[in-house]
């Protein structure tokens, strides 16, 4: 599975429009149910946070959060839940 990370510098020169057209085409041919349920809990998140609530250390927080995802620094959850399957089994029955 890819990491895709959307932000408003990979947006700059892009029209928005056609690329929410390529990802509902894509999203339309998907068959897999758990990448669905995945864009389902993105979509439920995306409504439970309002954005504009958010204090001056928790934008700060997302910022520092964006910048080290930029240099490559993170983790696919594919490999987080790996090593969380192996340290804790009792919890992945």
């Amino acid at each position: 599975m890819e990491l895709f990370i959307f932000g408003e510098s990979i947006f700059k020169n892009m029209d928005i429009q056609a690329e929410k057209l390529d990802i509902i085409q894509w999203l339309a041919g998907i068959n897999d149910s758990q990448v669905i349920r995945q864009f389902k809990a993105l979509k439920k998140s995306a409504e439970e946070i309002p954005l504009d609530n958010l204090s001056q250390a928790e934008k700060a927080a997302i910022d520092k959060g964006l910048q080290s995802i930029k240099r490559g620094h993170f983790k696919l959850h594919e490999d987080v839940m790996e090593v969380t399957r192996k340290k804790y089994p009792h919890l992945h029955k």
